[in-house]
């Protein structure tokens, strides 16, 4: 759990320091993405590198996005979700 709190942080603080016109959108997606992952899949809130070995970033975005009224994830939750694999490159 601290290493995906450790993850979460980093990406919010990235997302505070770039110029964004409207960064509570994609914090406001990181919240939502998490909705998801905690009905989808509870490893990645425990363990979040051993997901992301495991399954391709399209391959998760698929799966989110089933559960999703409109069977698609926002852009916001597109970007987070890759801002998640990236971080986890470092």
């Amino acid at each position: 759990m601290d290493q995906y709190l450790e993850i979460k942080k980093s990406i919010r603080e990235s997302l505070l320091q770039r110029n964004l016109k409207n960064p509570s959108i994609r914090l406001n997606a990181i919240e939502n993405i998490e909705k998801l992952l905690a009905k989808e899949i509870n490893d990645m809130i425990l363990n979040p590198m051993k997901l992301i070995e495991v399954i391709n970033k399209d391959d998760l975005k698929r799966l989110l996005s089933k559960h999703k009224n409109n069977g698609r994830l926002s852009d916001a939750e597109s970007s987070i979700i890759n801002e998640y694999y990236n971080y986890t490159k470092q």
